[in-house]
């Protein structure tokens, strides 16, 4: 399969209303000396596509840009006069939009234009480039960031900290309840051994007085 870099939109510069074939058009590019329809796809009035020249091969629809690049027309394109005009019934313009974003998938464009970008004619008579623009920020054919994965990464991640807020703020008051409880503990240590060493003078004081150390001796 050949590189295909951008998609080149065409009318085929009918009057509007007027129903026009592949057959036609077909007979249109062979009568000019080329192997036949250059387009890739035809959308016609009603909004159905027909296949033209194969993808595979290179299309004749813009000199100089057809290599890299597929075309596909739109039937259409003047008015009743033969005067330039954006004829697009509603089912076409839906039908370009979806085989624009396929093409997009399908291929990885990185450029949707108009036949007007590259020649002095009014095909397509109409801004393909602005108008598929917002196709061409999605990777292919999708959000670069899925909206769900996107709000469900925010979610988890607005948890996590929070999760850690929670954790620094608990681990924070269960110090601060902890405190008081420390310096308790640090006058029990004290008064522990203030009642040890008064114990210890006790049992000193009664071993000594058992003895009569401490008692009082009278004259004989």
């Amino acid at each position: 399969m050949r590189k295909i870099n951008e998609l080149i939109w065409h009318c085929t510069a009918t009057p509007q209303g007027r129903k026009t074939t592949v057959a036609e058009i077909d007979s249109w590019h062979k009568q000019r000396g080329w192997n036949g329809i250059g387009y890739h796809k035809v959308v016609h009035l009603d909004g159905t596509v027909s296949d033209g020249r194969p993808i595979s091969k290179i299309g004749a629809h813009v000199k100089g840009k057809n290599t890299g690049t597929i075309g596909y027309v739109y039937v259409g394109g003047t008015d009743k006069a033969g005067k330039a005009k954006d004829t697009r019934t509603a089912a076409q313009k839906a039908t370009m939009r979806r085989l624009t974003l396929e093409a997009i998938r399908e291929y990885g464009l990185t450029k949707v234009t108009g036949h007007n970008q590259y020649a002095n004619k009014a095909c397509p008579c109409f801004d393909a480039q602005a108008e598929y623009a917002d196709l061409l920020t999605m990777k292919n054919g999708m959000p670069n960031k899925d909206p769900a994965k996107l709000t469900s990464s925010r979610t988890l991640k607005g948890s996590a900290a929070s999760g850690v807020g929670v954790l620094g703020t608990t681990a924070t008051d269960a110090a601060a309840q902890l405190q008081p409880l420390v310096e308790i503990s640090g006058y029990l240590k004290f008064a522990f051994i203030a009642l040890t060493l008064v114990g210890l003078a006790f049992v000193v004081y009664a071993k000594l007085d058992d003895s009569g150390a401490f008692t009082e001796k009278k004259p004989k």
